[in-house]
């Protein structure tokens, strides 16, 4: 007998997100119902409550999950797994619900993307783009030198990542084949496990000091709020790029800003404290700074990809086997995420999926 599967994925739009045939095997595997973009009312919701085994949501808004007797998985399609506040994850974890994010359908277009603004701030791609359109360009056989300091490569050069989760490990096949030297800092996976992927552990100070490139692909979480502070960010060498791919809320913006304005060092940054973001906030006017509107996941392959993952693990659970697509949320990881600031929790989660693309 096929589980009967609720499907509320609003604020997602299922065309944007399911293709036909990812559309056609979920409805295969399982009795689908609701399937609107606005999301289900509480009626509708009480009706089915007692059988449902599945809920795909675009985020946790039904309330207390022991109100689901028959529930065995949550998948949420928005990118990042539901807030502790909302979401009962001891409930859960004590009755085997597995709750599931989409999380790494945007590896790849995120690390893409971090890939192409770290290039063009480096060999300042958008910097010569904007002087030639004003007719103000520097050609190469005048002038090698440039205003925010001289252009270089990616080849060859030392790179640090900021957690060796999804998104690094979708980066790193990108940077193999230009010869970097890998280092990275993840207090959440052992040297060993870092050293079978190919890449050096090392201690943030030392991968501050030493990158030419520094990716920042952590997750936030309550232990890692503005873990790159001012002193932190004032250890990057005036060489560099740092590139902010995964949350604003692991670095200080204001310090980043202030830094990047007085040409410290370069910059890519896809994410802000706060988006949109302030017509009138001064990193827009940061020569150093390569800027990009939270769109590395945004493109319809990255969004096609969940619906391929959620129509996988559908598949799997209404055949009784383990869901492999989707990341599957941890005690642990969780625990921390629901932290209040200031916690017991003494490292920053640097590990895990980057959320909400």
């Amino acid at each position: 007998m096929k589980p009967l599967l609720l499907f509320d994925p609003s604020f997602r739009a299922t065309k944007v997100v399911f293709t036909d045939e990812d559309l056609a095997r979920m409805h295969a595997a399982a009795n689908v119902v609701w399937a609107r973009d606005v999301p289900a009312p509480d009626d509708e919701v009480e009706r089915i409550r007692s059988d449902v085994e599945i809920i795909v949501t675009g985020s946790w808004r039904h309330g207390d999950v022991a109100r689901f007797p028959r529930l065995r998985a949550i998948m949420e399609v928005g990118g990042g797994f539901p807030s502790p506040d909302d979401l009962d994850y001891a409930t859960c974890f004590s009755r085997g619900i597995r709750v599931l994010s989409c999380a790494p359908a945007f590896g790849p277009a995120v690390a893409e993307l971090a890939l192409g603004l770290a290039l063009a701030a480096s060999r300042q791609i958008a910097w010569t783009d904007r002087r030639f359109r004003s007719g103000d360009e520097h050609w190469s056989h005048t002038e090698f030198t440039t205003g925010i300091g001289e252009p270089f490569t990616h080849y060859g050069k030392r790179v640090g990542f900021i957690g060796f989760g999804g998104l690094a490990r979708a980066l790193k096949p990108l940077l193999d084949p230009l010869g970097c030297d890998i280092r990275v800092y993840d207090p959440w996976l052992t040297d060993t496990f870092l050293r079978r992927h190919g890449v050096e552990p090392m201690g943030i100070d030392e991968l501050l000091e030493t990158s030419r490139y520094i990716y920042v692909l952590a997750v936030p979480s309550a232990a890692n709020r503005a873990f790159l502070d001012r002193p932190a960010l004032s250890r990057i060498r005036p060489d560099a790029v740092l590139l902010l791919m995964s949350r604003a809320h692991v670095v200080d913006f204001a310090a980043l800003t202030e830094l990047v304005l007085a040409g410290r060092f370069r910059a890519g940054i896809d994410v802000y404290p706060q988006e949109p973001l302030a017509a009138d906030h001064p990193i827009r006017g940061a020569e150093h700074a390569v800027l990009s509107s939270h769109r590395a996941g945004a493109n319809a392959e990255a969004l096609h990809a969940v619906g391929s993952l959620v129509a996988d693990d559908v598949e799997a659970i209404a055949s009784g086997l383990v869901p492999f697509a989707m990341q599957q949320a941890q005690p642990e990881f969780i625990r921390l995420r629901g932290e209040p600031s200031g916690g017991a929790a003494s490292r920053p989660d640097v590990g895990a999926e980057r959320p909400g693309r």
